[in-house]
């Protein structure tokens, strides 16, 4: 993989930051506060759909009729209480700080593609500031700076046409299968990372060229 890759770009959420967790509490923090029972780990991963979470995977049947009202309660909730979680609890996943620099040193250029909306982006940064990590990064998408969102390709497109790279001559690191149709969409190449969302299994439907425990084993990936 390393003939010709000369930017790297990153998924933020499960591939950077150690943030999956966090999303899961909030998911159960929301039910809790709605009423409704506290679903499983799996049926939080199924209500992700391409980039959108559906709340209304994880009513009772018994909602049925007020689903549309539930899930306006649910977004509501989530947004008021995620700042508070995520400024308290979110951390940089093991190796992601470390692999960075090297990258950076061997002269990589670096950028982050993201589904975030950029004004809670603020937060989830922190940790890359407090590292000393941020400024490493040549480029940074958010969810504001296309009208189309993963699995679409236009935010890889995006982030290649600003740093003037064609897409076949970058990669593109995420720990869903979303971060790999959007890859393979973009016409880059994919890597999946087992440090988010998604499962071996799941990521390796998607066909990636490469899967990786954590950030660590990205060097070793890229030279394949």
């Amino acid at each position: 993989m390393n003939n010709g890759v000369d930017l790297v770009m990153f998924d933020l959420d499960g591939t950077i930051i150690d943030s999956t967790w966090i999303y899961y509490e909030i998911v159960n923090a929301v039910m809790e506060r709605l009423g409704l029972p506290r679903p499983t780990a799996a049926q939080i991963r199924g209500a992700n759909r391409n980039g959108t979470f559906l709340w209304e995977k994880l009513f009772p049947e018994s909602c049925f009729k007020c689903r549309p009202e539930l899930q306006d309660q649910a977004w509501k909730t989530a947004r008021e209480i995620a700042p508070e979680m995520f400024s308290r609890r979110i951390a940089l996943l093991p190796e992601a700080a470390e692999t960075v620099r090297r990258l950076a040193a061997a002269g990589r250029q670096l950028a982050i593609v993201t589904a975030t909306p950029a004004a809670n982006m603020e937060v989830k940064l922190e940790p890359l500031k407090k590292d000393q990590i941020l400024g490493l990064f040549a480029a940074i998408i958010t969810a504001d700076d296309t009208e189309r969102k993963k699995p679409e390709p236009e935010p890889l497109l995006e982030c290649c046409r600003r740093l003037g790279r064609p897409p076949e001559k970058a990669v593109y690191i995420g720990d869903t299968r979303v971060d790999i149709r959007a890859g393979r969409a973009a016409g880059t190449r994919t890597i999946g990372v087992l440090t988010g969302f998604d499962d071996r299994e799941m990521l390796a439907g998607e066909n990636p060229d490469a899967i990786i425990e954590n950030l660590g084993g990205l060097e070793a990936a890229l030279k394949r």
